[in-house]
C-alpha cells in the first residue's frame, strides 16, 4: 500500500460522499442518477488495494442505503418502486465488486504465472548457452589432453622412476576421466536417461567426491542412513550437489567447518549445508539459481545449473540465513524399495 493509492482512495471517497450527498438533496431514492454511484466503486476495485477499494464499495453501498431514510413520496406502491430501485443498486454494487475482485485475482495469477514462464524460458537460453560453451570446450581440450599423454609416455621411458612425472600422470589422467564422465553425463541428459540411485551410495559419491576435489575443507557429516530408498535422476545429480558444496567452501571463511546433514523425511530426501560466512541479502536470495547473479565468485552458473537439475528431477533447492550462517537446503522425493 503506497501513498499514491491512498491519496487515489481518498479521492474516490470523496467523490462517493458528494456524490451520496447531492442525490440525498435531490430526491433521494427517486433520483434516477443515483446508479452513477457505481462509477467510483468500480474504479476502486480496479484502481486499488483490496482492502481500500473494499472500503470505498462499503462506503457507497452505505451511502445508498442511506437514501432509504429520506422522505419520499406518499404513493405506497411508488415508494415500493423507489425502495426496490435501492435495493437493486446495492446489488448490483456488490456484485460489481465480487467480479472484479474474481476477475483481478484471476489476473494477477496469469501475470504471475507469465513471469514464471518468461523467467524459466530466460533461465533455459542461458543453460543451453553454458551447455554449447561447455560441449565446446569439451571437445577443444580433449586434443591437448592426448598430446600432453603422449609426451608424458615419452618422458617415462627416459625417467621412469621420477615421482614428479608420476602425479603429473595422475592428474592428466584425472582430467581424461572426468571429460568421459561428461561425455557419459551429456549422453545421458540427450537419452532422458534416468537412474535409481540409492541414497546411501548417492551419499557415500558425493562424500568420496568432495574429498577428492576439495581436501582443504573441512565437513563435519551427519549422515542417516536410510537404506532401501532410492531418488530417480541422472548422472547430473551427484554434480549438482557438489557444486552447491563448492559454493558453500567457497563463501566460508579459512579454517571454518561446513556442516553437512542428510536425512529423509517422509518422501523426501534433504541435504542441509550449514556455512559460516555473511548471509545473503533477501535481493540475491531470491534470483539465487534462478538467474545469472555477478559477484566477487563469480556469476552463479553453478548455483543455477543446480537448480534447473533438481526441478528436472522434481526437487527443490533454497537458501535461508540463519545467525550468520547460510543453510543451503536440497530436497529430493525418494522412493522406497524393500526386500
Amino acid at each position: 500500500m503506497t501513498i499514491r493509492d491512498i491519496l487515489t482512495a481518498f479521492i474516490l471517497l470523496l467523490i462517493t460522499a458528494l456524490a451520496n450527498s447531492f442525490i440525498w438533496l435531490n430526491g433521494a431514492a427517486t433520483n434516477p442518477y443515483a446508479v452513477l454511484i457505481l462509477v467510483p466503486m468500480a474504479a476502486a476495485m480496479l484502481l486499488l488495494p483490496f482492502r481500500l477499494a473494499w472500503l470505498v464499495i462499503v462506503v457507497g453501498v452505505a451511502g445508498q442505503l442511506m437514501q432509504l431514510q429520506a422522505p419520499l413520496p406518499t404513493h405506497h406502491q411508488m415508494d415500493t418502486h423507489y425502495r426496490a430501485m435501492v435495493y437493486g443498486q446495492i446489488f448490483a454494487g456488490l456484485l460489481l465488486g465480487v467480479t472484479l475482485h474474481i476477475l483481478r485475482v484471476r489476473i494477477v495469477r496469469e501475470q504471475q504465472a507469465l513471469r514464471a514462464l518468461h523467467q524459466r524460458q530466460h533461465r533455459d537460453e542461458q543453460l543451453v548457452t553454458i551447455g554449447t560453451a561447455a560441449a565446446q570446450f569439451s571437445h577443444e581440450v580433449a586434443t591437448p589432453i592426448q598430446t600432453i599423454q603422449f609426451m608424458l609416455e615419452d618422458v617415462r621411458q627416459r625417467y621412469p622412476n621420477d615421482e614428479d612425472l608420476q602425479r603429473a600422470e595422475q592428474q592428466i589422467k584425472r582430467i581424461h576421466n572426468l571429460l568421459l564422465d561428461w561425455r557419459q553425463v551429456a549422453e545421458d541428459v540427450r537419452t532422458h536417461r534416468v537412474l535409481e540411485l540409492q541414497v546411501n551410495e548417492l551419499v557415500q559419491q558425493v562424500r568420496d567426491a568432495l574429498l577428492i576435489a576439495r581436501p582443504d575443507i573441512r565437513v563435519h557429516w551427519h549422515d542417516d542412513e536410510q537404506p532401501g530408498c532410492v531418488i530417480h535422476a541422472d548422472r547430473t545429480l551427484i554434480p549438482a550437489i557438489l557444486s552447491l558444496l563448492h559454493n558453500a567452501a567457497d563463501a566460508a571463511p579459512l579454517d571454518s567447518k561446513i556442516d553437512v546433514k542428510t536425512q529423509v523425511v517422509e518422501s523426501t530426501w534433504q541435504m542441509i549445508i550449514r556455512n559460516e560466512g555473511e548471509p545473503l541479502d533477501a535481493p540475491r536470495k531470491r534470483g539465487l539459481g534462478r538467474e545469472l547473479l555477478p559477484s566477487s565468485r563469480g556469476v552463479g552458473a553453478g548455483a543455477m545449473l543446480s537448480y534447473a537439475t533438481f526441478e528436472r528431477f522434481g526437487g527443490t533447492v533454497s537458501w535461508h540465513a540463519e545467525a550468520g550462517h547460510t543453510l543451503t537446503e536440497i530436497c529430493m522425493p525418494v522412493e522406497a524399495r524393500h526386500g
